[in-house]
């Protein structure tokens, strides 16, 4: 039996935040999206080619979904780091990595006296810019594809979702057969019973609410991040800036528990 293509369904997010939770059902209600665009063969027809982009952006929501639980955890990481361990005190933050770094990776030539020894002593500013508290929270190195996505690339995750909702597998069953498909819920006592028309009918409405739901919640953090990031690029390299960043922290921990009424920033987004 030939094997089951890795990428035919989006892979979950292994996590116990309340926001990775959402975000898996998000990955659950587009798995659909991923099933009928995965490519199959290298045979290659014209019309394949907007199931291909198809598939191709279904590959960067995935990698969005999974990249922001991990970027807000790293980031709870390190601010906890920073308030606990170095007391937000930019300066013995940004020496005690520019040590360790050195001694895992080596340095420049400036990093070592006329002895060979790393230099710990007179650092500058610019000896210790690039391993500051907020450099560490916000790279410009590489690409990031949590950093760069703004709401308006995550348009097309968005119409998915509202799309699928609005789609009844049973109506197109029925189109297909000319016969219609009964469908079961579960009663009080555990009993399968028929739904009625009423029944699929608020069902349907349902699963359309829940879409709009999760497609609020996805831009609302989406959003939210950006918000963080122009913060955190507007402080002051050489300050501790311990109240903005524990500020921020608080905010970071609410979007992982879904507490979004409870971030500083929420009034901001609202406004």
């Amino acid at each position: 039996m030939a094997k089951e293509c890795f990428y035919e369904l989006f892979s979950r997010i292994k996590d116990d935040s309340r926001l990775a939770d959402l975000f898996n059902q998000v990955l659950h209600k587009l798995d659909i999206v991923r099933m009928m665009s995965a490519p199959s063969t290298f045979e290659k027809k014209e019309e394949d080619e907007y199931v291909a982009k198809m598939f191709y952006e279904s590959c960067l929501w995935e990698l969005y979904l999974h990249g922001v639980i991990d970027k807000l955890n790293r980031w709870v990481k390190v601010l906890s780091e920073y308030e606990s361990e170095f007391g937000s005190n930019w300066k013995y933050y940004a020496s005690s990595k520019r040590l360790e770094s050195i001694k895992e990776y080596g340095g420049d030539d400036k990093d070592y006296d006329t002895e060979g020894n790393i230099r710990t002593l007179n650092l500058s500013n610019e000896d210790l810019e690039c391993y500051s508290i907020l450099t560490d929270l916000v790279q410009d190195d590489w690409r990031d594809i949590v950093q760069e996505t703004n709401p308006e690339h995550l348009s097309g995750l968005c119409a998915s979702l509202q799309t699928q909702a609005k789609i009844s597998i049973t109506d197109v069953l029925k189109n297909i057969s000319g016969q219609e498909i009964p469908m079961y819920k579960e009663d009080k006592d555990g009993n399968m019973i028929k739904m009625t028309f009423a029944d699929r009918a608020l069902s349907k409405a349902s699963d359309e609410s829940r879409a709009d739901d999760l497609s609020t919640m996805v831009l609302f953090v989406c959003h939210s991040i950006q918000l963080i990031i122009e913060k955190i690029r507007a402080l002051d390299n050489f300050k501790d800036n311990k109240a903005e960043l524990i500020s921020i922290h608080k905010d970071i921990e609410c979007l992982l528990n879904t507490n979004f009424i409870e971030m500083d920033i929420f009034n901001e987004i609202t406004k």
